[in-house]
C-alpha cells in the first residue's frame, strides 16, 4: 500500500504532536513541514522515529507538490480561510485545527472549497475521538438516561499559552470560540438537536486591558509573557437552549494558578429524563446514577488506546480516521458540519457578552461569503 504523503503546516504545540501522532502510523510520511520558528521545528524533529521531512517556512512553497496528498494545518485562527482555501484549491486533503475558523464567513469559505474540490475536510474536534466521550454516547444511545434534558460543564482552567493572537479577538475569535468548541460540539452530540439560541455573560476579572498581564501556561513550551492589551474574555457563564428544550451550560475560567489541581478537572456532566446523572471527569472518568433505581456505576475508561505519549483524548484516533477517510472517501465523523455548528454557538455566545442579550442561530443564516 502507498503511503499517504503529508505536509505539516505549523508544529507549535498541537502540530508537532499531530506532527509525531502521523509518523507512527505506518501507511504515512512526514513527508514536509512548514513553520517559520526554527525551535517548533526542531523540538518537532527530535520526536520523529520514521520519517526525514524537507522543512520549509513559506506554505507557499508546499502548493503544486506532487509528492503531497494532504497537510495537517495548526496555525492561529484568523489564517486557517487563507491556507486550509489555499490546499483544498490546490487538490490536498486538510486535516484543519478547530475551530474552522475565527468568523463564520472564514469557515463558509473553507467548506465551500472542500465541497468544490472534494477533498477531505477533518477538524480536530478531538473529543469526538476520545474513548471516554464515546462511551458517553454510547450510554446514551442505550436508553439508560432517556432523554438528555440538561448538561452542563466546567472549563476552569489556567490560561491560554502565552502568544498575543490569543488575547486578540480579532484574530482568534475570542475566548469561547477559541476553547469551547469542543464543548458545545460535546452539547450537539449529546443531545441530538439543533440549538436555537444563547445568553451568555462574561468578562475581565484578571487579565485585563490596560495593565501588564503576566502570562504563564501549564502545557505550552512557550516561555512567559507579557500581554498588555488582552480583548478577549477570562471568564463566562454560557447557556444554550435547544429545538426540543433541552438545556447546557458552560461556565468558562481562564485565570486559575498554575492550573485546574482539583481531581474532578474538565467536568462535563448530564441529566436524564428518568433523572439519572451522567458525569465524565478530568478525561478518565464516568459516574452514573439514580434513575429507576438507587443503581451507581463508575467507569474507569481507557484513556491510552485512543492517544499517544500522553496528548489529548482521542487525539490518535482522529489522526487514523482522517487517514482512513483519504483512503475510503467517505466524511470524517469530526465532520466541517459538526465544527461549523460548534462554531455558530460559539460566535452566538461572544455576541451575546458584547451585546447582552439573547442571540438566536438564526440571525446567522443569512451570512454571506466574502
Amino acid at each position: 500500500m502507498e503511503k499517504i504523503k503529508m505536509g505539516f503546516i505549523g508544529v507549535g504545540d498541537m502540530g508537532s504532536h499531530h506532527c509525531m501522532g502521523f509518523d507512527q502510523l505506518a501507511d504515512c510520511e512526514v513527508r514536509y513541514i512548514c513553520d517559520m520558528n526554527e525551535g517548533n521545528v526542531a523540538r518537532t524533529l527530535k520526536e520523529l522515529q520514521h520519517s526525514k521531512p524537507v522543512i520549509c517556512s513559506d506554505y507557499r512553497e508546499l502548493l503544486g507538490k506532487e509528492d503531497l496528498d494532504a497537510v495537517v494545518i495548526s496555525v492561529p485562527n484568523y489564517m486557517h480561510r487563507e491556507i486550509a482555501v489555499a490546499f483544498l484549491e490546490d487538490g490536498k486533503h486538510v486535516f484543519l485545527e478547530k475551530p474552522i475558523a475565527h468568523t463564520l464567513e472564514d469557515c463558509d469559505a473553507i467548506i465551500e472549497a472542500a465541497k468544490k474540490h472534494q477533498r477531505i475536510l477533518q477538524i480536530g474536534l478531538v473529543y469526538r475521538y476520545s474513548n471516554l466521550y464515546r462511551r458517553m454516547a454510547h450510554e446514551i444511545g442505550e436508553g439508560r438516561l432517556g432523554e438528555v434534558k440538561m448538561m452542563w460543564c466546567k472549563e476552569f482552567r489556567d490560561s491560554f499559552p502565552p502568544a498575543e493572537w490569543f488575547y486578540d479577538k480579532s484574530k482568534s475569535g475570542g475566548s469561547i470560540v477559541e476553547k469551547d468548541c469542543h464543548h458545545f460540539d460535546i452539547f450537539n452530540w449529546m443531545i441530538g438537536a439543533a440549538p436555537v439560541r444563547v445568553f451568555a455573560t462574561g468578562g475581565q476579572h484578571v487579565i485585563m486591558r490596560g495593565q501588564p498581564n503576566l502570562i504563564t501556561n501549564s502545557y505550552s513550551h512557550y516561555p512567559a509573557k507579557t500581554i498588555e492589551n488582552p480583548s478577549v474574555v477570562d471568564h463566562a457563564f454560557i447557556t444554550v437552549e435547544y429545538a426540543n428544550g433541552s438545556k447546557a451550560n458552560l461556565g468558562l475560567c481562564l485565570y486559575l494558578k498554575p492550573r485546574n489541581l482539583t481531581g474532578d478537572g474538565l467536568e462535563i456532566g448530564l441529566i436524564g429524563s428518568n433523572g439519572a446523572q451522567l458525569v465524565a471527569r478530568n478525561d478518565k472518568t464516568i459516574d452514573i446514577a439514580g434513575g429507576e433505581n438507587y443503581t451507581r456505576d463508575h467507569l474507569d475508561i481507557d484513556v491510552t488506546s485512543d492517544s499517544i505519549m500522553g496528548g489529548h483524548t482521542g487525539g490518535q484516533t482522529q489522526r487514523i480516521d482522517f487517514i482512513d477517510c483519504i483512503r475510503s472517501n467517505r466524511q470524517p465523523f469530526a465532520s466541517a458540519e459538526v465544527g461549523r455548528n460548534a462554531l455558530l454557538i460559539a460566535l452566538a455566545a461572544e455576541k451575546s457578552i458584547t451585546e447582552e442579550r439573547y442571540v438566536y442561530l438564526s440571525e446567522f443564516t443569512n451570512v454571506e461569503v466574502s
